[in-house]
């Protein structure tokens, strides 16, 4: 009776192997040289004129403007900015840091 289970398990077996083997080779990708492509771009460089009138013509026939204005600090504003973002800087210290347990 073993000598029948024996005999079953490893043709059981080997038939396994088999069709994983057969599975495998029937999935396996070939690798075919494929032609290599080439890409070749070419411009002018464009005028301001053209950057005008392109940037006129994307924005739907509407100009925009930003402007931007400043001034310059003075050393006493520039010492309270600069205490005003270390408070920042320690709140979210305080805020993040993790509770230590009593013992």
């Amino acid at each position: 009776m073993k000598s029948i289970r024996f005999s079953t398990t490893t043709l059981l077996s080997t038939t396994a192997i088999a069709a994983t083997i057969l599975a495998a080779a029937a999935f396996q990708l070939t690798s075919a040289a494929a032609p290599v492509q080439t890409v070749t771009i070419t411009a002018q460089r464009m005028t301001q004129q053209q950057k005008l009138a392109y940037d006129i013509q994307e924005s739907g026939q509407m100009m925009q403007v930003v402007q931007i204005t400043g001034k310059r600090l003075s050393a006493e504003e520039k010492l309270a900015l600069d205490r005003y973002d270390q408070q920042i800087k320690q709140a979210k210290v305080r805020v993040h840091k993790k509770p230590q347990l009593l013992v």
